[in-house]
C-alpha cells in the first residue's frame, strides 16, 4: 500500500510540472497579479526548439510578443517567466528571461534568471 501512496505523490509532482509546447498565444495569457501561468511550462521548448540567438529584436518580438521590460536603447529585453508571492505583496521568487541584442539588433545572448527572496 505505501508503494502506491509513493507512487501516486511522484506522479501527481511529475505532471504538475508538465512541458507545453511554445504557443504564442498561450505565452501572453495573464493570470492574476500580471503573472503568466504558461510560460514556465513552455520554456523548455522554447529555448530548445526556437533558435532565438539567429533572430533580430523584431523577429523576437513577433514570436513573443512585447517584453515587461525594454533597457532604454532596446538592447535588452526581459520577459517575466515566473513569479510566486508570500504572505504580502512582494514576490519571493521571481524568474525571468533577459535578450542581449548586439548593435546590429541581433541576439548576442539569452539568459534565465532566477531570485528568490
Amino acid at each position: 500500500m505505501k508503494f502506491y501512496v509513493a507512487l501516486f505523490f511522484i506522479s501527481f509532482s511529475v505532471a504538475c510540472q508538465s512541458i507545453q509546447e511554445f504557443d504564442k498565444a498561450k505565452w501572453n495569457e495573464v493570470g492574476d497579479l500580471m503573472t503568466f501561468p504558461n510560460r514556465n511550462s513552455m520554456l523548455s521548448d522554447l529555448t530548445d526548439n526556437y533558435n532565438l540567438k539567429t533572430m533580430s529584436y523584431s523577429q523576437v518580438i513577433r514570436l513573443l510578443g512585447q517584453p515587461q521590460y525594454v533597457q532604454e536603447n532596446g538592447s535588452v529585453i526581459q520577459y517575466d517567466i515566473d513569479k510566486k508571492y508570500g504572505t504580502d505583496i512582494d514576490p519571493v521568487y521571481i524568474k525571468t528571461m533577459t535578450v542581449s541584442f548586439n548593435t546590429n539588433l541581433t541576439v548576442q545572448k539569452v539568459e534565465i534568471k532566477e531570485w528568490r527572496k
